[in-house]
């Protein structure tokens, strides 16, 4: 069953954001594709022209994402649904301290009534520093979130 409140991951980020916190790829969280292509033009200025204008841009983007893994502190993914990246980001957050860079805790989020339908890539993790949590709403997901930031 997907997010019911189509907005979830907007009001998520927002409220990190309103809260401090440095979102790297808020993008993703974006309502619709305009909102998203602002966002992102705002966080990697003229960059992202460069990129899109160029015959592979997939390159260039995928390029961005790494480098924002790699400088976080903390990270946090909503894993509600199948994202072949998202996958991707948690594996390379995992293995940054093995790539000398700093250790850095990951709080992977998933609704409570779709923890069975997870894969079992995600719920599999045993490494230091993964938590994998379940939220009911809104803003059950907001205090896992504040917890994870602040500890």
């Amino acid at each position: 069953m997907p997010e019911i409140d189509k907005e979830f991951p907007w009001k998520l980020v927002q409220y990190m954001t309103k809260n401090g916190a440095n979102v790297l790829s808020e993008h993703v969280a974006a309502r619709n594709s305009q909102e998203m292509e602002s966002i992102r033009l705002k966080k990697v200025g003229g960059r992202i022209n460069e990129i899109i204008g160029t015959k592979t841009p997939w390159f260039g983007v995928r390029k961005i994402d790494c480098e924002w893994v790699d400088e976080c502190t903390h990270f946090i993914a909503l894993v509600n649904s199948p994202s072949h990246g998202v996958g991707m980001e948690i594996e390379r957050v995992l293995l940054k301290s093995e790539r000398g860079l700093n250790f850095t805790p990951v709080l992977a989020l998933v609704k409570n009534d779709l923890l069975d339908s997870l894969t079992y890539m995600i719920r599999g993790i045993r490494q230091k520093g993964f938590s994998l949590k379940t939220y009911k709403n809104l803003e059950d997901a907001k205090k896992l979130v504040n917890e994870f930031l602040v500890n």
